[in-house]
């Protein structure tokens, strides 16, 4: 019996006033038609993706929530560190935004450490109007002529006799910027405030000398200005607990909008409200190089069992960058379209069974083979269930090729046809019919 992922969407509304709510998903996951269903899959369900290197155990995660508002949308981060309002305003279905404002919660005194969108700095200097911020870990680069960084190149110039005093030229993007001296054992920064360079050593090889410095990325909050880490914001105010951001060209914006790791969707204009999706995107990384278990959250463990390190989710082992797709359930022996849910079958009667009992009943508008519809064709069929008053929609084709377009046209172009045929041409989905 072929195996058939059953993936059963709990809270998820339309992707666009056409398509169902709270779909079931069947598609076979023997076949390449599991890994296109993935791009479906990846917009409606949060997932987790596990990626192994060595001791180190990366968790990429994916979260779509969906959140109802008037006309102010209000998104807080997890840790409530991250507060973004955004106030819009609708004409019909479109929605067009006012204000985007980000705030950053953060304890903003001089030698504390502070994590500033997923990265730690300490914070070297704070005024009424600016703040400087040194990243926390930097690196240690050991050259005997220059080094790069972050955009910078560092050219060794001049040393003393001592050994106490090196002269660098400062390079930016390829231009020179400027020329600075270094003394042992002192932090200095570029004359944009940018680059941090800790002269620690100097040993001598052979004819040479080895020059060995702490590098640390720098920036400058300043009120007023353009945000470092983001140009598209400027700054508004700069406290002791918090940074405000303010968007400067909301009118520039489309509607689907990317602000930091989050995407914002208007998902479906209703009566009194808008809906929209949001879908956050963060990765955590975790070292069990000293530890036998970790926990990963979300039921993921890291277990380290003879110098291997192997990953478990609910007991099943996971394979290296697997990714794992909440609410889902394998199913091999049951047939369960008669479920009070509308289904989306993915694939054509030679790999999907449910499609192929459609098939024996008649039901299909189209009959679909490997030489029809034809070589990167596919279509998206609706059709009343018949065990019950929910649709049923199949998007398959002749080809992988086919079955892709069907789906990539479900998210975007479909608009509750009872048949809507399209063409996978060059990386394009063309509508046919």
């Amino acid at each position: 019996m072929k195996k058939i992922l059953l993936l059963i969407l709990l809270s998820v509304i339309s992707v666009c006033n056409a398509l169902p709510t709270e779909p079931v998903i069947f598609v076979n996951k023997s076949t390449v038609d599991y890994q296109n269903a993935k791009i479906l899959m990846d917009n409606f369900y949060p997932s987790r993706e596990i990626n192994v290197d060595g001791n180190n155990i990366t968790v990429v995660i994916n979260d779509i929530t969906y959140v109802p508002a008037i006309d102010n949308l209000e998104i807080e981060s997890k840790d409530k560190k991250l507060k973004l309002n955004i106030k819009f305003n609708r004409d019909g279905d479109k929605v067009e935004y006012e204000s985007v404002e980000c705030i950053e919660y953060l304890n903003l005194e001089k030698g504390k450490e502070i994590s500033l969108f997923n990265k730690s700095y300490i914070v070297k200097d704070i005024t009424s109007n600016y703040v400087i911020l040194k990243e926390k870990d930097g690196k240690e680069i050991t050259t005997n002529d220059s080094f790069e960084y972050d955009g910078y190149k560092v050219v060794v110039e001049l040393v003393s006799s001592d050994l106490n005093d090196i002269f660098v030229n400062i390079y930016k993007n390829g231009k020179f910027m400027e020329s600075l001296k270094l003394n042992k054992g002192q932090i200095s920064y570029t004359k944009d405030g940018m680059l941090g360079i800790i002269y620690k050593n100097c040993t001598k090889s052979g004819k040479g000398y080895y020059f060995t410095f702490d590098v640390y990325s720098t920036i400058k909050i300043e009120e007023d200005e353009d945000f470092p880490l983001d140009n598209r914001f400027k700054v508004k105010d700069i406290s002791g607990d918090k940074i405000k951001l303010e968007y400067k060209n909301t009118n520039k914006l489309g509607t689907k909008i990317n602000l930091f790791n989050y995407t914002i969707i208007p998902e479906k204009c209703y009566k009194d409200y808008v809906l929209f999706k949001i879908i956050k995107r963060e990765s955590k990384t975790v070292n069990i190089k000293n530890k036998d278990i970790a926990y990963l959250g979300d039921s993921i463990y890291a277990i380290k069992i003879n110098n291997t390190t192997h990953v478990y989710y609910k007991g099943k082992e996971l394979k290296n960058h697997e990714k794992i797709y909440f609410n889902s359930l394998d199913v091999f022996d049951i047939n369960p379209l008669n479920i009070n849910k509308d289904i989306i079958l993915i694939g054509g009667p030679k790999v999907n069974k449910f499609v192929k009992e459609l098939e024996d009943k008649g039901l299909l508008k189209v009959n679909i083979t490997g030489n029809y519809l034809g070589n990167h064709i596919g279509i998206i069929q609706k059709i009343k269930n018949p065990y019950n008053d929910n649709n049923i929609y199949i998007l398959a084709g002749s080809d992988r090729w086919g079955t892709k377009a069907a789906i990539l046209a479900f998210l975007t172009k479909y608009n509750d046809e009872d048949t809507l045929m399209v063409e996978w041409d060059k990386g394009k989905v063309n509508i046919i019919k």
